[in-house]
């Protein structure tokens, strides 16, 4: 049956719908990019964009609880508990942790003229002409450089944080409307990839999509949670076990460099151990004992029972995927390589078992 001209003029207008704002969408991308530095201004711009998307998808689950455990139908109530939920653990976290926190950092900046003579010292005992002494003075002079820096550009460091400021503000904003409107959201972006490369693909995507963001969801929770009790324990052992001078930091450093998996522990127990063997030779020795035998409570204990199977990725795909991810991005790429080879992981398994069931169903047809 041949289809009439009307309906060929109104699948085309349809395509057209669909197509020309891709089309654009392209060139305004491609335009940026081709420009000096402009796909850094790319993301500079987007910035508020892409961590408003990153911190609704982080307080989803605070939402689905007070919307489904304490039964609270309205959005936007549930929106605003959550967000003062958040609001208040902040402040209670800061009000506990920020004067020990700017106690330690004082104190360490005190200690600096002491720690550079000690390793000077240290230094000394391998010779004059050592290698290490030359590249030790190099740190120190590039330390002083950034500080002195950082003073001479006060005034481009408050307009930089009333920037990161208006950022942040936008970002809430942003994951504000997505958290009110996350069903609408959903059901535009099937609609449009129905209309863009078919119904069935679309449901595929999206059911896909919902897959990914539960595993890695609770992958990023299980890891923060790993993380913190991680970090409570080098807290407690360092400041009433060892007695090392600054507790605080040793647990924030190893807690925040801990969400690396495999290296993490050891790219931020290696500074704090160095600092405290500067300090106190045994109370830095015994530091790294603490260090080394809570990482395997962490790999044997922690990680299996609150990950258990989440993202299921081999540690060869994760050792992979931190170096290029670290290569490529920097602190941040070590940070999201695990995740983000997951979701790869997820996808390639996805397509070869749709690929597998159409063979095998191509196959048994008579």
């Amino acid at each position: 049956m041949k289809e009439c001209p009307r309906q060929n003029g109104d699948n085309v207008k349809k395509n057209s719908f669909v197509i020309m704002p891709i089309f654009i969408f392209f060139i305004a991308v491609f335009r940026f990019i081709y420009l000096e530095d402009g796909l850094s201004l790319i993301i500079q711009v987007c910035f508020p964009i892409f961590t408003g998307i990153l911190l609704a998808t982080i307080l989803n689950p605070i939402l689905v609880f007070f919307e489904k455990t304490l039964k609270i139908e309205n959005r936007y109530v549930a929106v605003s508990m959550t967000y003062l939920f958040i609001f208040l653990m902040g402040s209670i976290v800061v009000k506990t942790i920020a004067p020990s926190i700017i106690n330690s950092i004082i104190q360490l900046s005190r200690d600096i003229p002491k720690l550079y003579r000690e390793a000077n010292e240290l230094l000394s005992l391998f010779g004059n002409d050592l290698i290490l002494k030359i590249y030790f003075a190099e740190i120190v002079q590039k330390l002083s450089s950034l500080l002195t820096a950082i003073i001479n550009n006060a005034l481009t460091k408050v307009i930089n944080i009333f920037m990161a400021f208006a950022n942040t503000m936008l970002s809430i904003i942003i994951s504000v409307y997505i958290l009110i409107d996350k069903e609408n959201i959903e059901s535009w972006a099937e609609e449009f990839l129905g209309l863009l490369i078919g119904k069935k693909p679309a449901n595929d995507i999206i059911k896909i999509s919902h897959i990914l963001y539960r595993n890695v969801s609770s992958y990023i929770s299980g890891k923060v949670t790993a993380s913190l009790i991680i970090a409570l324990l080098i807290y407690l052992g360092s400041k009433y076990i060892i007695k090392c001078p600054y507790p605080v930091i040793d647990g924030i450093v190893i807690g925040i460099t801990n969400m690396i998996p495999y290296f993490g522990t050891f790219i931020g127990g290696i500074p704090i151990v160095l600092i405290n063997i500067l300090y106190n030779p045994q109370k830095g020795f015994l530091l790294l004992i603490l260090i080394l035998i809570l990482q395997q409570v962490e790999s044997l204990i922690i990680d299996p029972k609150i990950l258990g199977s989440q993202l299921s990725i081999k540690p060869l795909l994760v050792i992979i995927s931190i170096i290029i991810g670290g290569g490529l991005f920097g602190p941040l790429g070590l940070f999201f390589a695990a995740p983000v080879a997951a979701l790869i992981k997820s996808i390639v398994e996805v397509y070869m078992l749709k690929k597998r069931n159409k063979n095998e169903h191509i196959i048994d047809k008579p």
